[in-house]
């Protein structure tokens, strides 16, 4: 399973101050491919809400199986 994220900077500066990361509500996702088809969801919701030049970089984690601890 797989979470997306995206990280969003103002296009020029160099601050984490002129970031804002997004962390998925809909996953996870089965396979990587999936994940990376929501984070170009998420990248065109995050473009046409924040109308600034933006540079994106996006992970898809692989989420670490949970299960009853016996």
């Amino acid at each position: 399973m797989f979470k997306a994220m995206v990280l969003a900077c103002a296009m020029g500066t160099f601050s984490p101050d002129t970031c804002v990361q997004a962390n998925d509500l809909e996953g996870p996702y089965a396979t990587r491919e999936e994940c990376k088809v929501r984070i170009e969801e998420m990248i065109a919701g995050i473009a046409a809400t924040i109308p600034a030049p933006m540079n994106f970089h996006y992970k898809c984690e692989q989420q670490k199986p949970e299960g009853i601890k016996l």
